[in-house]
């Protein structure tokens, strides 16, 4: 994969597929192939894809026809060989060697580990993820990891979708093959952008972390006990549609404090995520959708009780920076006022006119899935058209992404007619049958036959 030239890749894999290569070991080639070759500077996002998508191509495979199977791993294949192409353009960078390990316990390894990330310094930080990850097991790690993949508002959520990307990875890699895995996570989570060292300023990108660890302390012990409440859910919704980063939090908070269950929060989250995307289908929105989907992520793995509380607050704040980032486009355009499109079929068929709207109209595409789903329409039909036409058609990471993000944001809610309305409106982002084929999954067709 690192050496083969992009116009030759796709027949190389094929010939290894054909010769009993595996998906798991494929996924495990390309987690490592693109760690080691694809930095996470500048940006943890843009050329970094190649890495940060690797768990969605995963998961959409798994969920693939036989036939189909495969498409994704060729697509990430092929992303990965442009953004090694961009990389060596722009600054010839490989990993470089692994460093030696360190004598020590567990605990002393955890310390350095802690320090590093507390001070940002990106050089300590490479050797010292590399000493915890061998000397303590894999929970004492992600604990760490959840954490700090939390901890500010840059990079429009990526370090947490970072963060979730190796979690789910790290099983199917195996630890003979994480070592080049958990370096690039801990240099993309030291990445501060063009800021200063945040460890000696006091940066807006890292207020909203500070404030909500001391605000901890007010959140009621009995707060996993809450009640599912439809309407302070849509009060939360409201909020958010007005309020900034830190009163997002605050008002996470008065609601657990009322007796409000994380999952109606949640829920909010997650609408009004899918309202923004509705608003505008662009990049910088959909990643409201997906770094949601990534907190919940950890507020779901996590065991440490602090940390998932940090990560529904720094969640809750980033949905303030989103809609400040679309502006005032399509601004009356509310979720809860999504009204069905009957198709001119029903079942099947009507899935299928859901589908062909897109990309050109998708609020009716929007529209025409609600009126399914609320017909009772299969939502296990609905996410096996979405992953079809992906892998047909779709060609950027952020399809891969956000389809994931959206299917299993959706599946981890409560069957109820708000899950049903924020499952429609994430039609706006998902690949339609109406746009052309990919010519890479098409080559990746005729190779396998």
């Amino acid at each position: 994969m690192e050496e083969t030239p992009r116009e030759r890749a796709a027949a190389a894999l094929a010939a290894l597929v054909r010769g009993g290569l595996d998906h798991p070991r494929t996924l495990a080639a390309l987690a490592v192939a693109t760690s080691r070759r694809v930095r996470p500077f500048p940006h943890v996002g843009f050329k970094y894809h190649t890495v940060m998508a690797l768990q969605s191509v995963h998961l959409t495979a798994l969920n693939l026809p036989d036939r189909e199977r495969w498409l994704p791993a060729f697509w990430a294949l092929d992303y990965f060989k442009r953004a090694q192409e961009r990389e060596r353009r722009a600054s010839g960078w490989t990993m470089g060697p692994r460093p030696a390990p360190a004598a020590g316990t567990a605990e002393k390894a955890r310390r350095r580990l802690i320090d590093a990330l507390d001070r940002w310094d990106l050089e300590a930080v490479d050797p010292a993820i590399l000493d915890f990850a061998r000397l303590a097991p894999p929970g004492q790690l992600s604990e760490v990891l959840f954490r700090y993949g939390i901890r500010d508002l840059r990079a429009i959520g990526h370090k947490a979708i970072a963060v979730q990307n190796v979690h789910r990875l790290l099983p199917v890699v195996g630890p003979e093959h994480a070592p080049p895995v958990l370096r690039s996570l801990a240099a993309a989570l030291q990445n501060h952008g063009y800021d200063a060292n945040p460890a000696t300023r006091d940066l807006p990108s890292d207020r909203t972390w500070r404030a909500f660890q001391g605000m901890l302390g007010d959140v009621p012990r009995g707060w996993k006990q809450g009640r599912r409440d439809d309407g302070a859910r849509n009060e939360f919704v409201r909020a958010l549609r007005e309020v900034p980063e830190l009163d997002a939090g605050r008002a996470a908070i008065d609601l657990l404090k009322r007796g409000v269950s994380a999952d109606s929060i949640w829920e909010g989250i997650f609408a009004t995520a899918a309202e923004l995307v509705l608003r505008q289908p662009r990049v910088v929105p959909v990643h409201a959708q997906t770094s949601a989907n990534a907190f919940h992520y950890v507020f779901r793995h996590a065991r440490d009780g602090d940390t998932q509380l940090l990560a529904l607050l720094q969640a809750a704040a980033f949905m303030p920076g989103f809609r400040r980032g679309i502006g005032g486009a399509r601004s009356g355009l509310r979720i809860e006022e999504l009204e069905p499109l009957p198709a001119s079929g029903k079942g099947a068929d009507a899935l299928r006119e859901a589908f062909s709207e897109l990309p050109g109209d998708h609020i009716s595409g929007a529209r025409k899935a609600l009126h399914y789903l609320q017909q009772g329409g299969s939502v296990d039909a609905f996410a096996a058209g979405a992953r079809r036409h992906l892998a047909r058609n779709g060609r950027y990471a952020h399809d891969y992404k956000f389809t994931e993000a959206a299917l299993e944001t959706c599946g981890q809610m409560a069957p109820t007619p708000w899950r049903d309305r924020i499952l429609a409106a994430s039609m706006a982002y998902f690949t339609g049958s109406a746009e052309a084929p990919n010519p890479v999954s098409q080559e990746a067709l005729e190779l396998l036959g």
